[in-house]
């Protein structure tokens, strides 16, 4: 992994626990969650945040 994409990883993985927390505390809807979610994968292309984004972290509570 480069420099680049360890930066992009750490940022979404940041930016996903940040979202994680305002669904938690009610800030963002489920479907806020999942459409911004979608939106970082785009943007950051995560290579070890995807190993997990098939995972429905939702129905984990």
């Amino acid at each position: 992994m480069s420099k680049e994409d360890g930066l992009r990883e750490m940022t979404y993985q940041m930016v996903m626990r940040a979202s994680w927390k305002m669904l938690q505390s009610g800030l963002l809807s489920e479907d806020e969650y999942l459409a911004f979610e979608a939106k970082m994968r785009e943007k950051y292309r995560p290579v070890i945040g995807l190993l997990f984004s098939d995972i429905d972290l939702l129905s984990c509570g």
